[in-house]
């Protein structure tokens, strides 16, 4: 699914299949917005990151997009019969792995990390964001834009340009902003990762 299929979905639940009010880029940054915010709500990519390291380097950069490391193994069998033991004692910040002893031999690591979504520059480009997950995208845009129309409200001289429907005012922005908000919430809710219980290294 790409930007131009998000962005109808978005649309069909504003009721505004063609930009209007909300044009497509107002849309496209909502949308790229709603992306950068997903990892904070849990919803996120799992990736195993391998790298080799080198002798004396204690650090090692990740990913574009990684938010968190959730674990660090390296092999200490072979390349054909693998047996990955879990590496302690290592950090992670600003976008590299910090090992808290230098390597004294080329280990192959593999690194379990949490990765953002990737943003969305134009309208063909497939998104990293699976096709049910795409579901919280399009509803935490939908809310989004609702609160920007809340705003637009404020100023009664915006709407000279849009017409305004009879009988809309902020209290129902403010109703459909609400049902917009519980839906997604279900969304994050059922779509968010729980992260798998991890063994506690007390001494590493």
């Amino acid at each position: 699914m790409n930007r131009l299929d998000i962005r109808t979905l978005v649309r069909d639940y504003l009721n505004e299949a063609t930009a209007d009010l909300w044009t497509n880029d107002t849309l496209n940054r909502l949308i790229n917005e709603e992306i950068r915010s997903l990892a904070r709500k849990n919803i996120y990519l799992e990736e195993i990151h391998t790298v080799s390291t080198v002798v004396d380097q204690f650090d090692y950069t990740l990913p574009s997009g990684t938010v968190k490391v959730e674990k660090v193994e390296k092999n200490v069998g072979t390349s054909s019969k693998p047996d990955w033991q879990e590496w302690t004692g290592w950090d992670n910040y600003a976008g590299a792995l910090y090992l808290r002893s230098r390597p004294t031999t080329a280990w192959t690591l593999r690194i379990h990390i949490k990765k953002k979504f990737t943003e969305l520059s134009d309208d063909t480009t497939a998104t990293d964001i699976p096709d049910e997950k795409v579901e919280v995208l399009v509803w935490g845009t939908v809310v989004k834009a609702y609160k920007a129309l809340m705003g637009y409200f404020v100023d009664a001289k915006n709407w000279d340009s849009v017409a305004k429907p009879d009988g809309i005012g902020m209290s129902q922005v403010q109703n459909w902003l609400i049902q917009a908000k519980a839906e997604y919430r279900e969304l994050v809710n059922l779509y968010r990762t729980v992260s798998r219980p991890r063994d506690i290294n007390l001494t590493g």
